[in-house]
């Protein structure tokens, strides 16, 4: 799928945002950080972040006070902050004719919000002191696509990243992608039903765009990750940059203007 298109037909995305070389520092819960260079493209930084949201299924083998441990069977690299759904089964249901059981009803308890995950085990916290979860719940983080919002911080950080990063997460069939206005924040995606928030800023220094992106869940607000994005001009990223500095160049414009 082409999510841009020059004057002449030709899509940016295959032609423009195959070499990019990223500067990719990953902040994933402090005061721990892995800093990384890689060479790739948004699609790379759509493919990171995906990292944070495996497929998980587990059941509850410890309750105390608020504290859960979970004994996982599938999912890993998990990380704090991420938001897992608690169901408990119910009575058993049986096929119409033959009389076979098929399994339990389910019902959804609530949310458990990770702490710390190692091998095959995690500890979360019951978001909701109201709900009692029990031994034997099973914990999952579902294969339906996650509500994830995203903004940028300012009205002058660049909408055309915030368009491709969403094209790049719809992409991956993960995530249901919901692009807020400018400067909306945690509290406007939780109200729009969305997980998970992401606040996008950039700035332009010395011919090099820096893009940061801060990952939070909307129950809590606690931060899954901070990324920060350094895309050096090649050869093969011009006419992208090009539109980027085209974008800079109209907000200098305005700002004389109104100066």
């Amino acid at each position: 799928m082409n999510r841009f298109q020059s004057d002449n037909g030709r899509p940016y995305q295959k032609i423009h945002l195959r070499l990019f070389t990223i500067l990719l520092v990953m902040i994933l819960s402090p005061p721990a950080f892995s800093a990384q260079t890689i060479e790739g493209n948004i699609d790379d930084i759509a493919r990171a972040i995906l990292t944070y949201f495996p497929k998980v299924t587990g059941k509850v083998i410890a309750v105390n006070d608020n504290q859960i441990t979970v004994q996982v069977e599938s999912g890993q690299g998990l990380s704090k902050g991420v938001l897992l759904t608690v169901f408990r089964e119910g009575e058993s249901f049986y096929h119409p004719v033959t009389d076979v059981p098929l399994g339990r009803f389910e019902s959804e308890i609530g949310f458990i919000e990770i702490l710390h995950f190692e091998k095959s085990r995690l500890t979360a916290k019951n978001i909701d002191p109201t709900i009692m979860i029990e031994v034997g719940d099973l914990v999952r983080l579902p294969s339906t696509k996650i509500p994830l919002a995203i903004a940028t911080r300012t009205k002058e950080d660049h909408s055309f990243l915030q368009n491709e990063l969403s094209a790049a997460l719809n992409d991956t069939g993960r995530f249901q992608i919901d692009p807020l206005a400018p400067g909306a924040d945690l509290k406007a995606a939780h109200d729009r039903k969305n997980r998970y928030y992401i606040e996008l800023a950039t700035d332009h220094q010395d011919g090099q765009f820096l893009m940061s992106l801060l990952i939070q869940n909307t129950i809590t607000g606690n931060q899954l990750a901070n990324l920060e994005v350094l895309i050096h001009q090649s050869k093969e990223s011009d006419l992208i940059l090009e539109h980027l500095q085209y974008q800079l160049f109209e907000q200098r414009q305005k700002t004389t203007i109104n100066d």
